[in-house]
């Protein structure tokens, strides 16, 4: 996040704000927390790769090869109007630290915390001692067959013929992960549920591009937000979708950083600044907004903010905040917070820009509340949501230059997605559904505005 005007223009900002009853949000993913019953693993007797079979890593990717192997038999034929030919060169668990080399890779740097498809030699390769080992242990099982499926789309695109810059190849790629990944939930091909999906996409979100990369680049792979974005395409639309991307198409949101200064920060600002600050600039975003999802009716000021040390929490009606690290108090129209452990862990974990979304789904809910809303929990903390990507839309666009004076650097729509991914309380998922609904919603914001946030389902 960056500032574009003085500080001074909002100092006060922490005088105004408010409580509520929730914690942070969520909404409905596409299962329940526990999948239905055990998955039979498919049969890898006749996937053979070069490397360690026997390592518990492999053993997933051969298990994913396997089925990607049956899912784009089927697939290909009907997309393309030809027959899929398998992958002729090989697959090849590499082990950089030995120096035995898979083709394509001239030097250890090369395969070392990467995995590729090579179409000069049509094989498909991954490093199996660092990279694949330190997905699994921060994202769980499921993101090493989401790479595998990336890396397939690949070969897949070579044997379509598809052109176009790299950065949206890569997209489609990732489209083809979702719609592979899609089949994988319904049919029960691994013991998957929504909570792990949700960590295979902030998995996703971990091999993002470098703040600040433009799209242009040959080595561009996309934001997080845009990696997800594509990912959940291809999940809900199908391999169709993802065959209809072009350079540009879907939109690719390459953010810049504004200054030299910005990039030498990270784009991050100061916690203690984003939590004093951002709140105005909600308060002056829906002064703007709230009359057009309102039949014209003015904006009500939030009533107040209550930042408060989890030893100390404050009482909302007659409830007790204890327990909570965000919220929206409905009765006395505060947003509350714990300003002492766990907004500033998602700081200093997640970026500036994570704790500013976390704040924006809560003003979400005091708009819910003022429109009169009465939506279940998980339908409530969706719109929320969408609201906090509708504002974000406008820190992006500056369409309030003489009121606002945020700006968005790059890797602040990555934190954003982060913190509705990752930064949940026990019981949220349950509660409030898991955060691939809340990602869509957020995008959902971004991408077309406030209105649709409104009436936004689960």
């Amino acid at each position: 996040m960056r500032i574009t005007a003085s500080a001074a223009l909002i100092a006060v900002a922490l005088l105004l704000a408010a409580c509520g009853g929730s914690s942070p949000q969520g909404a409905k993913s596409p299962g329940s927390a526990a999948p239905a019953k055990s998955a039979t693993p498919p049969d890898t007797s006749n996937v053979k790769i070069q490397g360690d079979e026997d390592d518990p890593v492999n053993q997933l990717v051969m298990q994913a090869i396997a089925d990607l192997e049956s899912y784009w038999g089927a697939q290909f034929p009907e997309l393309y109007g030809t027959e899929f030919k398998p992958v002729e060169g090989g697959y090849y668990a590499a082990y950089p630290s030995t120096g035995e080399l898979p083709p394509c890779a001239f030097e250890s740097s090369a395969i070392s915390g990467n995995a590729f498809y090579c179409s000069t030699a049509d094989v498909i390769a991954w490093d199996a001692e660092g990279l694949l080992p330190e997905l699994q242990s921060k994202f769980g099982d499921f993101v090493i067959p989401v790479v595998m499926a990336h890396e397939f789309g690949h070969a897949v695109q070579f044997r379509a013929g598809v052109e176009g810059m790299t950065v949206t190849r890569e997209l489609q790629a990732d489209c083809f992960a979702g719609a592979w990944s899609k089949h994988v939930f319904d049919d029960n091909v691994f013991d998957v549920n929504a909570a792990q999906l949700d960590s295979a996409l902030a998995g996703i979100l971990d091999l993002r591009d470098r703040p600040g990369t433009s799209a242009e680049d040959p080595n561009a792979h996309g934001s997080g937000f845009d990696r997800v974005g594509a990912f959940q395409d291809g999940f809900y639309n199908g391999t169709q979708r993802c065959t209809e991307y072009r350079d540009n198409e879907p939109m690719v949101l390459a953010l810049p950083f504004a200054s030299d200064q910005d990039e030498a920060r990270g784009g991050d600002m100061d916690y203690g600044y984003v939590v004093n600050t951002v709140p105005y600039d909600l308060e002056d975003y829906w002064n703007h907004v709230y009359p057009l999802v309102s039949n014209g009716q003015p904006w009500v000021p939030v009533r107040g903010l209550e930042p408060f040390d989890p030893s100390n929490p404050p009482m909302c009606g007659n409830q007790s905040a204890e327990g909570y690290a965000l919220f929206y108090c409905v009765p006395e129209d505060y947003v509350g917070w714990d300003n002492t452990e766990a907004m500033p862990e998602i700081a200093r974990k997640g970026g500036d820009y994570a704790v500013a979304t976390l704040l924006a789904t809560q003003y979400g809910l005091a708009v819910l509340n003022r429109l009169g809303d009465t939506s279940d929990e998980k339908t409530s903390t969706l719109r929320g949501d969408c609201f906090a990507g509708a504002y974000t839309a406008s820190v992006i666009l500056q369409n309030r230059p003489e009121t606002s004076t945020f700006g968005i650097s790059p890797g602040d729509l990555d934190e954003g997605i982060k913190a509705l991914l990752v930064f949940r309380g026990e019981g949220d998922v349950d509660r409030q559904g898991a955060g691939d609904a809340r990602v869509r919603a957020f995008r959902t914001g971004v991408l077309e505005g406030v209105q649709p946030c409104v009436t936004l389902e689960p």
